[in-house]
């Protein structure tokens, strides 16, 4: 893969400097989030998130590992996916295990369907009853017009339901208010070989309107030494992991009425990925195989607020979306509807109460093939919940309790309590938390049937026969938040979490069978595994001059997992991969200096200890951005990732798909507003 950029995207974006500098232009408001760019540690305290509980709370006063990454940090950074922007978060595990794919969780259990996570956009679930996780190749939003990521880290299966298990990640994109006029963005790279984002904006007598469309094509990685010998490909030579996406959305945010406001959203996409790796064909050897997956949706978004009385909150969200998906040997179509209900009674005899419902309707039509067969499957899910919110000691105690009752076709109704606890001083405050939830089964662990490995004679099938049950999941945590000076936060947060049930495989020779002459060894998928993890997470942000913002962050994590009711040498085989699927020590520094009054540089560094049974090794990853604002409405960004080594591995092959390196890169990046 080139190293350098294109001599002519350079001189095409001086030149285009050098046009716009000399350009005369309207003294009009740029962008009307521009005063919200610098957010002071002040304002970061009484920064309003809805994660924690589903309705508003301050963010010093939240009994919960909470996070939010803001719309400067993001543009800060230097990112260009929503997966990269996540790596600022501490706790956040992001790998990438080739150039197209992310592996995204907290706490551990991480890769690239990692099935503990639950993450939201403006409310919509992202998260697929398929393989219980979030498909990151087509996720994908304009980073200008998000507004901010919360990340909660722990268990919120009270507030959100199952599959919150190890936490939540909101993506909430920006009121269109904050958007109106015109951007343009784009430009390109060694490895981002083209993108641009166009959005206007505009508003009437009581609505405010944004529409958008975006592009992006990324190169494929290069083999690494292992993966290049198996394919008889030189190591160093391009891999066909490529990506081509395409997305247009809009978003309508309407004041009916004093009382009451409506917000509509749509957005569609189509993504072109290519992939490779190997299908098992029974009774042969594994064969290697190179496609161009096709991935294509759309979604549609309301949502209602409406105060029916002085203090008495109504809001409702309903959506639907559909995503499509063609790859080797298995194409699926999926349709979802989601209703969502709630009351908020914010002052109700010192209390804070909330009461609600949903329904959730997914159906998923597959085709299959001779290697992967699955059945058309519809899941339902229906739930109800309440919270309340007690505060004590002139509102510096808060005690809340939850409890949602959620109904699955698996194992019926199930319950998941939280009880928090906060106290919070002027400069200090203290929380715990004790909370109980779970994770759903999905499609792949009770339907399928997919020959994994194959040779002379038999072929090894993964087999989904209903086996599975919901993973059950008990966490207990604690934290404090310091904040000395209008300079500097600092957060610490103690865990351990208990898991009863943990899906995995193993195999059954001695249920083997004889299909069309050769040999039929099943592997089940099964609740195999218990165990625990105990961790420590630390983070801060100072201030400590005018020109110059600190973030740092250090995770500590162990894992301890007994093969049960099965205990034979692959069970406790797989009790040690899953032990060491996530590395014991990490840490991030990040760096912001304002060199002056138009230009940044912003530095990332992270570490990651070795993992995934020695496989991955250590590294260090450097993160570098230069921006420069020659005019009011223009931006000029120069973006290095991975500046400390040509190439890193950071995650192994998964079932689906073979692993590349990470290669250093560069791009630069232009955004105009006007």
């Amino acid at each position: 893969m080139r190293r350098r950029f294109r001599l002519a995207g350079l001189v095409a974006g001086f030149t285009l400097l050098i046009f716009l500098k000399v350009m005369p232009l309207a003294a009009q408001e740029a962008d009307q989030t521009d005063a919200l760019l610098q957010m002071d540690m002040q304002q970061l305290m009484n920064l309003t998130v809805t994660s924690a509980g589903k309705r508003g709370e301050k963010y010093y006063s939240t009994a919960a590992a909470v996070f939010v990454i803001t719309n400067d940090d993001i543009r800060r950074s230097g990112a260009m996916s929503i997966p990269e922007a996540l790596r600022l978060a501490p706790g956040v595990e992001v790998q990438q295990p080739n150039a197209n794919q992310f592996a995204v969780s907290i706490r551990g259990h991480n890769d690239v369907f990692s099935d503990k996570l639950l993450v939201l956009m403006d409310g919509r679930a992202l998260y697929t009853p398929t393989f219980s996780g979030v498909w990151w190749l087509v996720q994908n939003y304009p980073l200008e017009d998000i507004d901010r990521i919360e990340v909660i880290r722990g268990p919120a299966g009270a507030v959100w339901g199952s599959n919150a298990v190890n936490g939540v990640i909101n993506i909430i994109t920006k009121n269109s208010r904050k958007t109106q006029g015109f951007m343009l963005s784009g430009g390109a790279g060694s490895e981002e070989k083209g993108f641009g984002t166009v959005r206007y904006g505009w508003d009437s007598k009581d609505a405010h309107y944004r529409a958008y469309a975006m592009s992006e094509q990324r190169d494929g990685g290069i083999y690494d030494i292992a993966v290049a010998n198996l394919w008889g490909m030189p190591r160093g030579s391009d891999t066909p992991d490529y990506r081509r996406f395409g997305q247009a959305g809009f978003r309508v945010d309407w004041d009916a009425s004093h009382l009451t406001q409506l917000s509509l959203t749509g957005n569609a996409y189509r993504v072109k990925a290519g992939a490779f790796g190997y299908t098992a064909s029974a009774g042969t050897t594994n064969l290697p195989y190179i496609s161009n997956n096709t991935y294509s949706g759309s979604n549609l978004v309301m949502q209602l607020n409406h105060e029916l009385i002085s203090d008495t909150q109504l809001s409702a969200k309903f959506y639907v979306d559909r995503a499509k998906m063609e790859v080797p040997h298995f194409d699926e179509t999926r349709d979802t509807f989601d209703a969502e209900l709630q009351l908020d009674f914010p002052r109700f005899l010192k209390q804070s109460i909330s009461i609600g419902g949903g329904y959730r309707l997914s159906r998923a039509d597959i085709t299959n093939s001779a290697v992967i067969q699955m059945p058309d499957k519809t899941n339902v899910l229906y739930s109800l919940f309440i919270q309340d919110d007690i505060y004590f000691m002139d509102n510096r105690l808060k005690l809340t309790g939850g409890l949602k009752a959620e109904h699955n076709q698996y194992s019926g109704w199930e319950m998941q309590p939280s009880f928090r606890a906060i106290y919070s001083a002027d400069q200090w405050g203290l929380w715990a938390a004790a909370s109980r939830t779970l994770r759903m089964p999905n499609m792949i662990e009770n339907t399928i049937s997919y020959n994994v490995k194959a040779g002379p004679g038999y072929v090894a099938r993964l087999i989904g026969d209903g086996r599975m049950h919901p993973e059950q999941v008990t966490a207990y945590e604690a934290g404090l938040r310091f904040h000395p000076d209008d300079d500097l936060l600092f957060q610490a947060t103690v865990f351990k979490m208990f898991y009863k049930g943990v899906a995995d495989t193993y195999q059954d020779p001695a249920s083997a069978f004889i299909e069309n002459t050769y040999l039929v060894i099943p592997i089940y998928m099964a609740n195999i595994l218990d165990g625990s993890t105990r961790g420590v997470e630390l983070d801060f942000t100072w201030q400590a001059l005018d020109w110059i913002k600190l973030k740092g962050s250090f995770t500590h994590q162990r894992s301890h997992y007994l093969p049960t009711p099965i205990n034979d040498a692959e069970t406790r085989y797989s009790a040690y991969v899953l032990r060491e699927q996530t590395p014991e020590n990490r840490y991030h520094i990040g760096t912001s200096i304002d060199m002056g009054d138009d230009v940044e540089l912003d530095l990332n560094f992270s570490h990651w200890d070795i993992f995934k049974r020695d496989r991955v090794a250590r590294y260090n990853r450097l993160d570098a951005r230069l921006g420069w604002r020659p005019i009011r409405n223009l931006e000029l960004s120069l973006v290095g990732k991975n500046l400390l080594k040509a190439t890193h591995k950071e995650d192994l092959e998964s079932t689906l798909e073979a692993s590349t390196l990470q290669q250093q890169s560069y791009l630069v990046k232009a955004t105009f507003r006007y």
